[in-house]
């Protein structure tokens, strides 16, 4: 089951679509997309996880520029896609995130706690979301711009999880050993180099990037952390 709801956030409000497969109150998660937007492949990693037992809550992260951004991977759309990553604005995209999670938490479909996953751009959103949110935990596919913000290593207060890829070119290795260290030290994050992948490596939908056997690997820790830390106390 799909839904549209409404975040609020200052004076406005953004969408989100809200997937459950339970009359039941489920742990929930909020997911931040690809650069893409909200788009086929990503509405299908929203079914995905739902059907793990989560209440899925699918951002429209790109609302401040334009609503609901569904884009391909076409050569056209992947030009768009990376106009409207140029322009994002990651603090703000903070906040939204904060403003996402605190409407997932109080909705009788969630049971109170609340998780952030996200991809490519969404990555980076999961990396931030265990320093400056109060997600339960957190977990980041291949984010993009993490190094643009290491000094959120250190403050990361929130179970964080880091999947990249050692042939992702957006993650060269000098990148992810600076990455790596700006969270070495702290106990609340931990990051996992998948030596066989390249930046999307989770995308089903580019069959260019994506790597089932990893992902499956990924995956599985990622649904680890999220029902060891997203349970009722």
């Amino acid at each position: 089951m799909v839904s549209l709801i409404q975040i609020p956030v200052g004076d406005n409000t953004f969408d989100g679509w809200l997937y459950t497969f339970s009359e039941k109150s489920l742990p929930g998660i909020v997911m931040i997309p690809e650069i893409f937007g909200v788009n086929e492949g990503l509405r299908e990693m929203a079914e995905r996880y739902a059907q793990e037992g989560f209440a899925v809550l699918a951002v429209d992260i790109f609302w401040r520029m334009q609503r609901h951004v569904n884009l391909a991977y076409t050569k056209e759309d992947f030009a768009q896609a990376k106009s409207f990553h140029e322009r994002f604005d990651y603090e703000t995209g903070v906040a939204d995130m904060q403003a996402a999670i605190s409407t997932l938490r109080a909705r009788p479909e969630c049971s109170g706690k609340v998780g952030v996953v996200g991809f490519c751009l969404g990555g980076t959103m999961g990396y931030l979301a265990g320093s400056r949110t109060d997600a339960d935990a957190a977990v980041g596919y291949y984010g993009t711009r993490i190094d643009s913000f290491l000094d959120d290593g250190a403050r990361i207060s929130r179970p964080t999880m880091l999947h990249l890829g050692r042939l992702d070119h957006r993650t060269p290795p000098p990148v992810m050993e600076k990455i790596i260290g700006a969270v070495k030290n702290n106990q609340h994050a931990v990051v996992y180099p998948y030596d066989d992948a390249v930046h999307a490596f989770a995308n089903h939908r580019r069959p260019d990037t994506y790597n089932a056997q990893i992902t499956k690997q990924a995956d599985a820790r990622t649904f680890a952390l999220f029902r060891s830390k997203l349970q009722q106390a």
